[in-house]
């Protein structure tokens, strides 16, 4: 699920060619062990000529403070969507300094609080994005996620119910809400999904994620179906990085921890970086190394006898 932000569009046409044509060998499907891999998502020209280009309108152009918040913010969008979270974090923050209330600016900053374990700041964070705008698009998906890797999963379905009810058609949604419920009771969220599924267009490759977690298509079912009726290269990439994260919260649904980890990978692997499940990918492989350590702790072994 792709994360809403705004770009500055610049002229590219000379290079869009190039770009596609990358694209499409990059992202022919192929299967390994039963699982469908593709090179990794490139990052492209369009992507590179506009952090160029922002880069030379912040530094050498005099804009008002409203204007060069937009810019640092479009520029900080585009960083992330590189993966480069730092320099995003940045540029973010010095949005801010221009523009106080940029609830854009802010909803980004709490993400990447989220995706470091700084949960106290990152509600704090998106409350602010409510102060200043109480119908942002995203902020309750974003606290409610932030509320649910923090364990506070009633709160978490609370914020993720409301996300919902504003477009409900929308298959991760219902997802997002459902791994939230499940928290709290696996039988209830699951009643809760097939409810959510019958406002759902069945047609979209999405509505495959909720099969696929009621147990009406198999996991090898689902992973070749990533495959099929494509509509542009791209979405083969996008379709994995989506696919394995859920895959992989089905794996830990079941216990089985090691597959859950290697699907995070392939998710991961994608470099799709501005998806949501591409970002919580990361978390929750940290999550499990951390709960791994902690399971193996050789200070509580037994001393070996000579």
């Amino acid at each position: 699920m792709k994360l809403l932000f705004s770009l500055v569009v610049i002229s590219a046409s000379l290079l869009s060619g190039c770009a596609t044509k990358s694209v499409e060998q990059n992202s022919r499907p192929h299967f390994v062990n039963n699982a469908v891999i593709t090179e990794p998502l490139e990052i492209d020209y369009q992507s590179e000529l506009a952090v160029a280009k922002l880069s030379q309108l912040i530094n050498h152009v005099k804009l008002d403070n409203d204007k060069m918040a937009q810019m640092l913010y479009d520029r900080g969008v585009i960083f992330d969507s590189m993966g480069l979270r730092t320099l995003a974090q940045l540029d973010f923050r010095r949005a801010l300094e221009y523009k106080p209330a940029f609830a854009d600016a802010y909803n980004f900053i709490g993400i990447h609080m989220t995706l470091i374990g700084q949960f106290s700041q990152a509600f704090e964070i998106f409350d602010n994005v409510l102060e200043i705008e109480p119908e942002h698009s995203y902020v309750y998906l974003n606290r409610g996620i932030a509320l649910y890797y923090f364990g506070k999963n009633e709160l978490a379905v609370d914020d993720l119910e409301t996300f919902l009810m504003r477009q409900p058609n929308d298959p991760y949604r219902a997802m997002w809400l459902y791994l939230a419920e499940y928290e709290i009771n696996p039988e209830d969220a699951r009643l809760r999904l097939i409810y959510n599924a019958s406002m759902i267009d069945k047609n979209k490759w999405s509505y495959q994620l909720i099969d696929l977690f009621l147990g009406d298509i198999d996991e090898k079912q689902f992973i070749e179906n990533m495959s099929r009726s494509l509509q542009s290269p791209r979405e083969l990439v996008d379709r994995l990085c989506e696919g394995y994260f859920y895959l992989a919260k089905l794996k830990l649904q079941q216990g089985d921890e090691e597959t859950a980890k290697n699907y995070f990978r392939l998710a991961l692997s994608t470099n799709v970086f501005e998806f949501v499940e591409h970002k919580y990918a990361k978390l929750e492989l940290a999550k499990l190394y951390e709960k791994a350590k902690q399971r193996y702790n050789p200070a509580n072994q037994l001393p070996v006898k000579n």
